[in-house]
């Protein structure tokens, strides 16, 4: 990103509806945006999307865009990124308990205004929840890698596996639960693997 390219002049030059300034500004913040919107919503392709909706309602509203713009860009996608989280929140018959109470921590955690880990914290992240999996009972552990790697709700684990669904929810619950003891407040960024497939594939 080379936000020095993006100052008033160019700013003026889109109020005017000029579609050139307006690619300078996305081309200089795109990939910036959708690093800091990963930051929030774990998921590359969604944080593109995102991104790419703000850029939109930017354009849309480009008449009243002012300059410097740097912090309002910040804020329209974290904005739009609290929006998809609670959107998620919303889809109650998509979600069980587990993710519903992940979703709450990790929105509460972004309206905190918390710095969202970094890619090497993350990318270290992954491996100790990888390492605290492998510890897991055999039988605690295949249930939570249905839920965990490949998103299957505890019905479905339960159908799968032709077990009672409580079965499932307790060793999904003990799973969580040394999960919350090894990562104590990081347990929120468990969300990023409920949200996205991407991940220890």
């Amino acid at each position: 990103m080379d936000k020095y390219v993006v100052n008033a002049s160019l700013i003026a030059d889109i109020n005017k509806g000029n579609e050139r300034s307006f690619s300078l500004l996305y081309n200089c913040y795109y990939t910036y945006l959708c690093t800091f919107a990963t930051t929030y919503v774990f998921c590359p392709e969604k944080a593109e999307e995102i991104v790419n909706d703000v850029f939109m309602r930017i354009w849309d509203n480009r008449a009243s865009i002012t300059f410097p713009i740097h912090f309002y860009l910040l804020q329209s996608v974290r904005n739009a990124c609290l929006n998809y989280l609670r959107m998620l929140r919303n889809e109650q018959n998509a979600m069980d308990e587990y993710r519903l109470l992940l979703l709450d921590l990790h929105e509460n955690f972004c309206l905190n205004d918390n710095n969202p880990l970094s890619l090497l914290e993350f990318r270290e992240l992954e491996r100790q929840v990888q390492m605290v999996v492998e510890t897991l009972p055999a039988k605690c552990k295949k249930i939570f890698e249905y839920y965990l790697y490949q998103g299957k709700s505890s019905r479905q684990i339960a159908e799968e596996l032709d077990i009672n669904i409580n079965t499932v929810r307790v060793q999904i619950k003990n799973a969580l639960d040394r999960m919350k003891a090894v990562l104590g407040p990081k347990i929120v960024y468990l969300l990023s693997f409920l949200l996205s497939g991407t991940f220890f594939k």
